[in-house]
């Protein structure tokens, strides 16, 4: 079966791969055993080299020491998972699908939308106002009187029954103080938005990371659990085949049996979790359909490729989201202190000019007039409104203020757990790399000694189980070293999708 070396920012990664394929010896008909003949001695245990992560892991065996080579084997679940139909193949193309996908950056920039027009909305008060209305009348009931005429006459009235007029009014704030801090409010409450679209892109780009190290260690693993199916059916097959020949008991044959069935049951749960893995990636990359990781990445290049889109920071304080938590508490001081501005009076310069169809309703006696003054509005007591929305403001304002220092916890918690995970995952994997070449001679030998008559079923069941579970182990801490190094790159840092 194929297999796909990814590269996790470690060498060890890709002699994984090649030493498991060495570990697995090629198909040869099996030789009878000959019952009286005498054991040959095991070949000594190459001493194990502890594997670091920035050593090449242990090959398997030398040549020299050859091994009885088991029975070729197939079997339907030892093909892989079919392909995903879309197929993600580099960084670029990643933030590109999100940019264009992604319902929480759509999301997040309506928002910012929003919060820059409510900065024009907070303006337009403070600047001049231009109207124009126009009015028709028609009156129903008429009377008979004398009429407003040249010379007066009697006859119906009103006269012109019917009359319109048209005016033209321009108000102009000469003293607006509420409005012109609110326009200072709103420019707050934008720059606050916009941060936290900052946070959001963030996110995004932290959520879409972690699911393309988890769709590749899904399919890692789908890999290794197959080499282990293939393994245990070749073992099922040599005891199978020495049961005929009377070498074997059938609690030989039983006890693969059960190993085989539960290295079945490792490929169908592994390869459910490589369609989820691919259903999360589609979901991060704002896709209703499943994606996948194209064999040829480099896991370690796309790492460095994140960096071109995320800039690293040296304080908790540069976070996005901590920076938007001090906007809202900004934000809320103002609206707090924009009460004290409701008690000013306010001052506007108004001019009309209207027209009248009849002349003869006008001071001026003139079907045209032209006006010009100014309006002081002085608000003397509002029914308690103005002490209530300062005790309001008030109490937002405190919880702004606990939430910027809940933010400021969180994220001081959230760096110090990245940095420390990458530690923790690098000791993890040099220690299960260790385990796993003990876990790997161990296997070889107890082969060698079970095909040579020396070792019982047993020890070879056992001996293949730890090695499947230190393969699994180890394909998993691999992979987590990445992860955790891209969770340390993100957790103090500002992206922009």
């Amino acid at each position: 079966m194929p297999k796909r070396c990814f590269s996790v920012l470690l060498p060890v990664a890709c002699a994984a791969a090649a030493s498991l394929a060495n570990a697995q010896p090629a198909p040869q008909a099996p030789a009878t055993p000959q019952a009286p003949a005498t054991p040959a001695e095991p070949p000594p245990a190459a001493p194990a080299q502890q594997a670091a992560p920035s050593t090449p892991a242990t090959p398997a065996a030398p040549a020299s020491q050859a091994e009885p080579r088991l029975p070729e084997v197939s079997d339907p679940l030892l093909a892989p998972p079919p392909a995903p139909k879309n197929v993600l193949r580099t960084w670029q193309e990643a933030l590109a699908l999100i940019r264009k996908q992604s319902s929480a950056l759509q999301t997040i920039r309506a928002q910012v939308q929003q919060a820059e027009a409510q900065m024009r909305i907070a303006l337009a008060p403070a600047l001049p106002e231009l109207t124009a209305t126009g009015a028709l009348s028609h009156h129903l009931l008429t009377g008979e009187g004398l009429r407003n005429t040249d010379p007066p006459s009697i006859g119906t009235i009103p006269d012109p029954r019917t009359t319109w007029s048209a005016d033209l009014g321009l108000r102009v704030p000469l003293l607006a103080p509420t409005a012109w801090y609110a326009r200072g409010t709103a420019s707050e409450a934008a720059e606050a938005a916009r941060l936290d679209a900052r946070e959001v892109e963030r996110q995004q780009v932290a959520a879409v990371a972690n699911a393309i190290v988890t769709t590749v260690t899904a399919e890692r693993l789908a890999e290794v659990s197959r080499v282990s199916l293939q393994s245990a059916l070749s073992t099922l097959e040599l005891n199978k085949r020495r049961a005929a020949l009377g070498a074997a008991s059938s609690i030989d044959v039983l006890r693969t049996e059960q190993e085989v069935s539960l290295s079945r049951s490792q490929v169908v749960a592994a390869d459910e979790s490589v369609m989820r893995a691919r259903e999360a990636l589609g979901l991060a990359l704002g896709s209703n359909e499943p994606w996948g990781i194209t064999p040829s990445i480099r896991l370690d290049q796309l790492a460095l490729d994140a960096r071109t889109s995320c800039t690293p920071e040296n304080r908790i304080e540069a976070r996005p989201d901590v920076r938007a938590a001090e906007a809202d508490v900004r934000v809320a001081e103002r609206e707090v202190k924009a009460v004290d501005y409701t008690y000013w009076p306010t001052l506007e310069a108004v001019s009309n000019v209207t027209y009248w169809s009849n002349d003869r309703a006008t001071a001026n006696g003139e079907n045209l007039t032209w006006t010009i003054g100014g309006l002081l509005t002085f608000r003397l007591y509002d029914g308690g409104l103005r002490y209530a929305t300062r005790d309001f403001n008030q109490a937002t304002l405190a919880a702004r203020r606990a939430e910027l220092a809940e933010v400021r916890r969180q994220a001081a918690v959230e760096v110090s757990r990245a940095l420390r995970g990458v530690r923790v995952a690098e000791a993890n994997l040099e220690v299960t790399a260790r385990s796993r070449e003990i876990a790997r001679e161990t296997a070889r030998l107890t082969r060698v000694a079970y095909l040579n008559g020396s070792g019982t079923s047993f020890d070879l069941v056992d001996a293949a189980r730890r090695l499947r579970e230190t393969e699994l182990q180890f394909a998993i801490d691999e992979f987590e070293v990445l992860r955790a190094r891209v969770a340390a790159l993100l957790a103090l840092a500002t992206c922009k999708v």
